[in-house]
C-alpha cells in the first residue's frame, strides 16, 4: 500500500482532468492525510473520518460537513485500490440551510463607498486608493466574481474595443465581457494612474497593490469592511454585514428590474444574463428573482396580466 497522501495527488490528478479546480479540497485532503499518518492509519474508517471533520469543535456544523464531503468523495476513489476502506454515507454531518439574504445596495451607497475609498488613510498610498476605488465600481457594474476582477491581467483589458477576458474562471469556463464607455475611461483614468505611479514598470495584474503586485481578495475585503463601517452600512462590533459578492446580486437584480420597468421581457433577457454572469445555467440566474420580494411580485403582477388577457 502506498502513503495516503499519494492516493490524495492521484485523487486529486484525476479529478481535475475532468475539470474540478478543488483548490480547498487540496487543502483539507492534504491536512486529512497528516491526520491518518500521525496516527498510523492503514485505511479510512468512517469513526476516524468523522473525528477529522469534526475538528476545531469551535466551527459550525456546516464546516464540518464540508470537510466530511471531501473525505467522502475521497473515499470513494479509495475503495477501488483498497476494498476495506469505509464510506461516510451521505447525510451523517448533515449541512443547515443557509437563510442568508444578500444586500441589494443601492447608488447612494455605491457612490458613498467609492468616495471613501479615495479618502486619505494612514499608511495608504494614492495607487491602492485608487486601485480600490476602481475595483468597487467595476464590481458594481459589471458583477463580475471578486476573484475574477482580481485576476485580471493587462493583457486582458482591451480599452481600445471595451472588452475584458475573464480567462479560467468558475468550472474553468472563459467569457468575453462588454463594458460600457463610462467603465471603459474609468479603467482608463486607472490605468494611467497606475502607469505613471510605477513610472512605466512593467506590471502582469491589472489591479495592484501598493508594492506592484495583485491585488489581494483578503486586503480587499479588510479594507471594505472599514469602508463600510465607516459609512454606515455596518455597525463597529458588526461581524457580518454586506459583502463584496453581493455587488454580483445587486447587479442582476437591477438588470430584471429594468427589464420590467421597460415591458421588456425579462424571459428574452436572462440567457444573455446568465452569459455576461458566467452561469453554466439559467437556473443560477433566476435565484437572483427568488431572493428579491420586489422582483417576485412584479413577476407574479406580469404573469396576472398575462392570464387576464388570455380568452
Amino acid at each position: 500500500m502506498k502513503p495516503l497522501h499519494d492516493y490524495v495527488y492521484e485523487y486529486l490528478a484525476m479529478r481535475r482532468a475532468l475539470g474540478f479546480k478543488l483548490k480547498t479540497d487540496e487543502r483539507l485532503l492534504r491536512d486529512f492525510a497528516v491526520f491518518m499518518e500521525r496516527r498510523h492509519a492503514k485505511r479510512i474508517t468512517v469513526k476516524l473520518a468523522i473525528k477529522w471533520a469534526q475538528q476545531p469543535g469551535s466551527a459550525d456544523s456546516n464546516y464540518h460537513a464540508g470537510r466530511l464531503r471531501a473525505v467522502r468523495s475521497f473515499a470513494r476513489y479509495c475503495i477501488h485500490v483498497d476494498p476495506r476502506t469505509e464510506i461516510p454515507p451521505a447525510g451523517l454531518l448533515p449541512r443547515h440551510r443557509c437563510l442568508f439574504q444578500p444586500h441589494l445596495y443601492s447608488a447612494d451607497e455605491v457612490r458613498r463607498l467609492m468616495a471613501a475609498s479615495l479618502q486619505r488613510r494612514r499608511a495608504a498610498t494614492s495607487i491602492s486608493r485608487w486601485t480600490r476605488f476602481t475595483l468597487l465600481g467595476l464590481l458594481s457594474v459589471t458583477g463580475l466574481r471578486v476573484s475574477e476582477a482580481l485576476n485580471l491581467n493587462l493583457s486582458d483589458v482591451d480599452l481600445d474595443q471595451g472588452i475584458l477576458t475573464i480567462r479560467n474562471s468558475k468550472f474553468g469556463k472563459s467569457r468575453l465581457v462588454p463594458v460600457h464607455p463610462s467603465t471603459r475611461a474609468a479603467l482608463r483614468n486607472y490605468l494611467q494612474r497606475r502607469n505613471e505611479y510605477f513610472t512605466g514598470r512593467p506590471i502582469v495584474p491589472f489591479f495592484v497593490s501598493r508594492h506592484g503586485t495583485r491585488m489581494g481578495h483578503h486586503a480587499l475585503h479588510k479594507t471594505f469592511v472599514i469602508l463600510s463601517k465607516k459609512i454606515g452600512l455596518r455597525k463597529p462590533s458588526d461581524r457580518q454585514g454586506p459583502r463584496l459578492h453581493d455587488f454580483r446580486h445587486s447587479m442582476a437584480v437591477e438588470v430584471l428590474r429594468r427589464c420590467y420597468r421597460s415591458s421588456t421581457d425579462p424571459e428574452r433577457r436572462l440567457p444573455a444574463l446568465a452569459t455576461y454572469l458566467g452561469h453554466t445555467s439559467l437556473s443560477y440566474t433566476y435565484w437572483y428573482l427568488h431572493q428579491n420580494p420586489s422582483l417576485m411580485k412584479q413577476a407574479m403582477t406580469r404573469l396576472e396580466r398575462h392570464w387576464e388577457n388570455l380568452p
